[in-house]
């Protein structure tokens, strides 16, 4: 006696677990939110190649980029890299640093 038997019914559900994921986890969008800049920062004075500090008074400075630094402001409030026109320090990375915030600047 020879019998039939139908596929089994367990190949659609298997199919259907194994379909791609859904559109719901796509890549993160160019809108996500970033980590604040760690720049402007107060600095060390004494932690400041000398050229940079002669002229500056008191005992910290602000970094606006590696090898960029301007003078704090008098109210002591640190600000945003925009509220700094005038910078000094490593004549590569002032470049650097000028083309995206232009200003006054000096290097070395």
């Amino acid at each position: 006696m020879t019998t039939t038997s139908s596929p089994p019914s367990s190949t659609a559900t298997y199919t259907a677990q194994t379909s791609p994921p859904s559109t719901s986890r796509s890549a993160p969008s160019s809108t996500a939110s970033t980590p604040p800049s760690e720049y402007p920062k107060f600095v060390p004075k004494s932690k400041v190649d000398k050229r940079y500090t002669q002229y500056v008074q008191g005992d910290k400075m602000v970094m606006l980029a590696p090898g960029v630094y301007a003078e704090p402001p008098p109210d002591g409030v640190l600000g945003r890299l925009e509220d700094y026109s005038s910078y000094l320090g490593n004549c590569t990375a002032i470049k650097r640093y000028s083309e995206t915030y232009p200003g006054g600047n000096t290097c070395w």
